[in-house]
């Protein structure tokens, strides 16, 4: 075949080629259209609009809307409620983060550790997980007040009844441990698929050198597990910064402002007096404190940890 000729049968082919090759580079991203679509008009959007709504004063009921500039931020710092409900949001996800990663961490271990009947302990611990958030409180309160099963076995062996729900020394861990009989599940099969991407063949040096289970853990595990230990920390503090069914169902906020978190003070300032503006701003708030604590993780947790 002459040069000319090849040059002829070739012709037609480049537009096919480039065709092809514009093919494969835009159909992921139609696929991906639908999710780019629903993360822009429900997420993105109207995370914008929050913010620009922060700098105004909306009032829905007055039907008001003006710019105000900082005036609402000003306003929270001078807010004793919205600095008692942070606080209590976060002792809240330092409880509930420290006790979710104790815990999901021990049980995953165990799970890792038996040959039998690990399906069904997966499901039984994850099930939980699953319960809807006024279920939930259902049962705690069940469990908890003052006539609950707790203080019928505390008044049954000759002690006095707690208020769990209902003093304000106890409600925020009282909270917290609901929130980790609750969420612990997720945390657990994360950690535990951390677990089984560790190589056997690690321990079982470790074991010939002489280390004892105690050292395998905090030697040979731990650092290998850090990325998903990262993981579950940081979802779980910024996911319990953000609490709100737990203290609405079982104790409103109360005794007081005890157990009130930023949320349901946001939720309130929203839906409650129509102050738009103002709980735009607490949001705004919220979402720095949760950009600055998950900064702090990352500096101290994910120092070492190579994605």
């Amino acid at each position: 075949m002459s040069v000319q000729t090849q040059a002829v049968v070739s012709r037609p082919a480049a537009p096919a080629l480039r065709k092809s090759r514009w093919r494969k580079i835009w159909i992921p991203y139609a696929f991906m259209l639908p999710f780019i679509l629903f993360f822009v008009v429900f997420r993105l959007l109207p995370a914008v609009f929050g913010i620009g709504l922060s700098f105004a004063r909306w009032e829905l009921l007055e039907g008001t809307r003006e710019f105000v500039g900082l005036h609402n931020f000003a306003l929270l710092m001078q807010d004793d409620i919205f600095w008692i409900s942070l606080r209590n949001s976060f002792i809240i996800a330092i409880l509930s983060t420290v006790g979710i990663v104790v815990i999901a961490m021990s049980a995953a271990v165990g799970l890792r550790s038996i040959s039998r009947g690990q399906t069904f302990f997966r499901v039984f611990l994850y099930l939980p997980t699953i319960l809807a958030i006024s279920v939930v409180g259902i049962i705690w309160q069940r469990v908890l007040s003052t006539n609950g099963l707790v203080n019928f076995f505390i008044n049954w062996m000759g002690g006095s009844s707690i208020a769990f729900l209902g003093d304000p020394r106890l409600v925020l861990g009282t909270l917290s441990l609901v929130t980790v009989w609750w969420s612990f599940g997720f945390p657990m099969l994360t950690l535990l698929a951390g677990l089984y991407s560790i190589p056997h063949s690690l321990n079982e040096a470790a074991m010939l050198d002489g280390a004892n289970g105690w050292q395998i853990f905090t030697r040979i595990t731990l650092p290998l597990v850090r990325p998903a230990l990262l993981f579950v920390t940081l979802t779980q503090f910024i996911g319990h910064m953000q609490v709100f069914g737990q203290a609405y169902v079982l104790t409103s906020g109360g005794p007081g402002y005890s157990s009130y978190p930023v949320i349901l003070y946001l939720y309130q300032m929203a839906w409650r007096y129509y102050h738009m503006g103002y709980a735009s701003a607490i949001a705004v708030l919220l979402a720095i404190v949760l950009l600055v604590g998950s900064m702090i993780q990352m500096r101290f947790l994910g120092e070492r940890v190579e994605f």
